[in-house]
């Protein structure tokens, strides 16, 4: 563990991705601002500090609570949040956010439209078609603006309202997380079926299937790989398209986790 006599030097010298704090003194906050490339995260609630310290049996010493809050986020990332976001990565959020709701209406108008023969139904459908689509474009043009979305659209021709919804959610994690422990915040392992899956992994298989569908040049081969393989496994096709599309969400994690951290010159992390 190393000591230093105030954050401006510590920040200087070790050029962190990630700062991890229970919070933070007032009189840095703007300072804190003008540091590029880093997250600075503290804790949700103070209380989970002291919990964390009285389950391991330790003493309310600065050291013990540095090491308390190192295994608190390995283990529990979410038990943090960031300190601040840009203006333009909270707009991000919250259109992206309208932008789920609406598609989730979307899906009960069609339904609806397939079961009826009322007209009006099927009006309602295309109205909401027709603002998903404009929503989306303005999705996408706002988040042109942050650096990890546009590297995304730049090297891998990913792009769309679940990368912007990935990416102004969980931003930071990418930057922050190692790569299996990504693998466990959005549900990519074991046979969880997609309803049960929480929303960052409903969004990353949309934009795998997407890409599939597409057949992007990058991961249409993999999921062909990975298809072919499972059935010679003895998958019937339903069952290798599922897993194919997973191995697919895997691999455009793993690539925006890599755009991620190169977005910071210097890797060690605090």
């Amino acid at each position: 563990m190393v000591f230093f006599n105030d954050f401006l030097e510590m920040f200087g010298k070790l050029r962190p991705r990630v700062v991890v704090a229970d919070s933070y003194p007032r009189k840095l906050l703007q300072t804190m601002t003008r540091f590029s490339g880093a997250a600075f995260l503290r804790l949700r609630d103070l209380k989970k500090l002291s919990e964390e310290r009285n389950n391991n049996g330790l003493r309310k010493t600065d050291e013990n609570d540095v090491k308390a809050l190192r295994e608190m986020f390995y283990k529990t990332p979410d038990l943090f949040q960031p300190l601040y976001a840009s203006p333009v990565e909270l707009e991000v959020r919250a259109l992206t956010e309208l932008w789920v709701e609406l598609a989730r209406i979307k899906r009960a108008a069609k339904n609806t439209r397939t079961t009826t023969n009322d007209p009006l139904f099927a009006e309602t459908h295309k109205v909401l078609q027709r603002y998903a689509d404009r929503l989306a474009t303005r999705i996408h043009e706002k988040t042109l603006e942050l650096p990890l979305y546009r590297m995304a659209v730049e090297r891998f021709g990913l792009r769309g309202p679940s990368l912007a919804y990935i990416i102004s959610h969980d931003g930071f994690a990418l930057k922050a997380l190692s790569r299996d422990r990504l693998v466990f915040r959005f549900q990519m392992t074991g046979r969880r079926r997609y309803r049960k899956r929480n929303m960052r992994s409903r969004l990353l298989i949309l934009l795998a299937r997407s890409a599939v569908f597409n057949k992007h040049q990058r991961y249409y081969q993999v999921y062909q790989r990975c298809f072919e393989r499972f059935q010679l496994e003895g998958y019937g096709r339903k069952r290798a398209f599922w897993k194919a599309i997973l191995r697919v969400a895997e691999r455009i994690l793993k690539d925006l986790h890599t755009l991620a951290k190169s977005q910071t010159p210097r890797s060690p992390d605090t």
